[in-house]
């Protein structure tokens, strides 16, 4: 988020991709990069304006790369006209290629979304203990693609998830109206690692924090799913919010309004608390210290081994 100076305004920024997704399917991966970069974006209260991009590929001599990019610019404009962002300037980078083979096809995309006041830009971290934690979407059944066959099984394959352009719509309209009614506390979107992972960056908090609050939330009655794809399904389409007790029922309102499904999941916990998820019979039980030491410790451990 940024401040434009002598103005009330923000400008809120954000780039994405996800190479895998654009791999298996690149049309379905074209239209995913913009729609998480979008939804990012209207997380802060931002409405998404513009796309900028740059597009990494091998080379488009070789059939198949050719199909790749083809399929992701398509996908890309398919959710550019959709979402009404549309693409400013950016490059084309070809023959990104090696001895072993064609780089991932990698189309980066950065959009930009303006705030009428920064002052009122939507925080992405828990940050007062008693909140209500509500899911905006739909979780459905979709590890095609996902981190967690890739870290667990070493596979990057399947069916990646489908996006829906009209909902993503529809949730960036729900978002911006939420923040400009000041209901949300927070808002983070779900995307690599599902809501696991969403729900333990919610509880951490930043790096420039001492530290992050506990969570409470139980996502059984989110959608009848077994708990493995409950919490790291990356379905699209779905943001975390939290607010207090008293505007939840206008959350509620707000979504049914918008056509968003709205389910109320938990309570933020202690400052320094623990984190609680329960999905079905399974429970995932971590202090927030332990959750910041392995996340935010990651590249200094892996720089070390």
């Amino acid at each position: 988020m940024l401040r434009l100076r002598d103005t009330p305004f923000g400008l809120a920024v954000k780039t994405d991709c996800n190479s895998r997704f654009v791999l298996l399917d690149p049309y379905e991966g074209g239209k995913a990069v913009v729609a998480e970069a979008a939804r990012n974006v209207a997380c802060t209260g931002a409405r998404p304006i513009g796309m900028t991009n740059c597009l990494n590929f091998g080379s488009p001599e070789r059939p198949t790369v050719f199909f790749q990019f083809r399929e992701a610019c398509r996908g890309m404009a398919d959710a550019c006209r959709t979402l009404e962002t549309p693409v400013t300037g950016g490059n084309v980078s070809f023959y990104n290629e090696s001895p072993t083979g064609a780089v991932d096809p990698t189309p980066v995309v950065g959009i930009v979304g303006v705030l009428k006041n920064v002052e009122d830009a939507v925080p992405s971290h828990a940050s007062v203990a008693g909140d209500v934690v509500m899911v905006l979407g739909e979780t459905r059944s979709e590890l095609g693609g996902s981190i967690l066959w890739e870290v667990l099984h070493d596979f990057v394959g399947g069916t990646p998830p489908r996006v829906d352009l009209a909902a993503e719509r529809r949730l960036i309209d729900c978002l911006v109206q939420g923040a400009e009614q000041r209901l949300f506390r927070s808002a983070h979107d779900c995307s690599s690692g599902g809501l696991g992972v969403a729900l333990a960056e919610i509880a951490m908090g930043d790096a420039y924090q001492d530290t992050g609050f506990g969570l409470e939330v139980d996502l059984t009655r989110h959608a009848k799913l077994p708990p493995v794809e409950l919490l790291f399904s990356e379905s699209h389409g779905r943001v975390v919010v939290t607010c207090p007790p008293e505007r939840a029922t206008a959350v509620t309102e707000l979504g049914r309004g918008c056509g968003v499904p709205v389910t109320r999941v938990g309570t933020v916990g202690a400052r320094d608390g623990m984190v609680l998820l329960q999905a079905g019979d399974s429970k995932i039980e971590h202090s927030v210290a332990s959750l910041r030491e392995v996340y935010f410790n990651a590249i200094p451990r892996r720089m070390g081994d």
